[in-house]
């Protein structure tokens, strides 16, 4: 993405922050911008928001910042030694938000917004390379990386340019009331929910109450707004009921089936169908049913979003999958490693353990706990372990202390690793040999680790 940076003026910042701010301490004259929270990226003129975190408090560095050339900061208190306009609000989180609030609406091109339980990021990257076939780079804005939350999401609207003329932005959530005050901030013209699974089920009561929070993108859509929902999900009726409350239309999706928008696996890809008779093949070799699922959601979002048939085709076909999403690498021994290190949930899993039980053998399964899983963690690790031995996965190996459920239900012939180190050795030296091998859990247990030594020992 690229453009020209955006300059403010301190009373513009002072209408964003309109019931945020407190107190404007000094004056600034000069056009301000870009907007930072990151201290180490402080540059002449940007504004500067102190966001308090787990391990930093961004008012310590302030002053650096000031020194450094901020044309202005956003705190929570007056703090000493700070040179430049000096903008008190009650919770600088809120006020960044708000921010991104107001920029966003300076625009009026097309912004897909998704949402869902698993798949979210890929949907995101597939959508992604669509809107680039579809107007060139330069001109298409999507989420980097994970930055889906109350950070990640401003910080990508706050790229968006005159220039832009799509914009994709997921959006995640983990406890009740998150989703809303996301969407507020994005102004969604399509939201495209990917399903509705076992995700955060410590913080949220259910899958119907993931549906639920996650629909609430919905109800931010505009009158000509469009909800584009799985035909298949069992929480469907949930999201079209929302999306008939609110008034807009909806597009329906399906792998396999009949649907409006219809996916389905052929002779070296995929054949997308329509509603209205037009039909395409799209060369496309990624491995997954859940992948195909999730090509299908991308390639509806962008249709409902104006994106000509022809460019979904092309962005389709041009997708490759990103760093702890399903990545294939093949090393020189012939082992095949399927990265999927960044993330995982008991269903998740299981379209992992699926795509693996599709591959040559031997397989080996590397599995680690899975976050957030509440009150059912050691049933839902055991259920993990259980599917794999019905799978016919020849090997299952596993760390944290919640996969000893799953190794128990596995059976005999898991192996059980006290450290991710331990697991990390036994896999650079099973990789040696021809072996198909999937690394799958949650990030916390630091799974990209073990990938990146295996790519190293390649």
């Amino acid at each position: 993405m690229t453009g020209k940076e955006p300059l403010w003026t301190i009373a513009e910042l002072e209408r964003a922050l309109a019931g945020e701010a407190r107190e404007v301490i000094g004056q600034c004259a000069g056009p301000l911008g870009p907007v930072v929270t990151d201290s180490r990226r402080i540059s002449r003129g940007c504004i500067f928001i102190a966001i308090r975190g787990a391990k930093f408090d961004g008012h310590d560095f302030v002053a650096g910042a000031s020194a450094a050339g901020a044309g202005a900061v956003v705190v929570e208190h007056r703090v000493e030694g700070c040179s430049c306009p000096q903008i008190v609000v009650r919770d600088t989180l809120d006020a960044y938000g708000a921010i991104a609030r107001f920029w966003r609406r300076r625009f009026s091109s097309p912004v897909i917004c998704v949402v869902g339980s698993n798949g979210k990021t890929t949907t995101t990257q597939m959508i992604a390379s669509i809107l680039r076939a579809a107007c060139g780079e330069a001109h298409a804005l999507a989420t980097e990386r994970n930055f889906n939350n109350q950070i990640g999401v401003p910080m990508m609207l706050l790229k968006m340019r005159e220039t832009t003329q799509y914009s994709v932005i997921e959006a995640g959530m983990n406890h009740p009331g998150e989703m809303s005050r996301l969407a507020s901030f994005i102004r969604p013209t399509v939201v495209v929910v990917t399903n509705a699974q076992r995700e955060h089920q410590e913080f949220l009561d259910g899958v119907e109450a993931s549906a639920r929070e996650n629909g609430l993108a919905i109800v931010s859509l505009p009158d000509n707004g469009v909800a584009v929902l799985p035909q298949t999900d069992g929480c469907a009726q949930i999201w079209a009921d929302l999306a008939r409350a609110r008034g807009c239309r909806t597009l329906w999706y399906a792998h396999g089936g009949e649907s409006e928008v219809t996916v389905r696996r052929s002779a070296g890809g995929l054949t997308l169908s329509l509603a209205d008779g037009r039909a395409a093949q799209i060369e496309f070799s990624l491995p997954g049913e859940h992948v195909a699922h999730d090509a299908a959601a991308a390639a509806a979002a962008s249709l409902a979003a104006g994106v000509p048939l022809d460019a979904v085709v092309r962005g389709l076909a041009q997708f490759r999958p990103v760093k702890g999403r399903g990545v294939h690498h093949r090393l020189s021994s012939g082992a095949v490693v399927v990265d999927e290190a960044y993330n995982a949930n008991p269903d998740s899993m299981r379209a992992a353990i699926e795509v693996l039980g599709a591959m040559q053998g031997p397989r080996i399964l590397i599995a680690g706990d899975m976050a957030e899983v509440g009150d059912a963690s050691e049933a839902a690790h055991a259920e993990i372990g259980a599917f794999a031995r019905e799978k016919g996965i020849e090997e299952f190996w596993c760390a944290g202390e919640q996969m000893k459920a799953a190794a128990a239900a596995f059976g005999p012939a898991a192996r059980h690793f006290e450290t991710t180190q331990a697991l990390q050795e036994a896999a650079i030296d099973a990789a040696k040999r021809p072996v198909s091998m999937l690394l799958k859990a949650s990030n916390c247990m630091g799974f990209s680790k073990i990938v990146d030594a295996l790519l190293q020992g390649a």
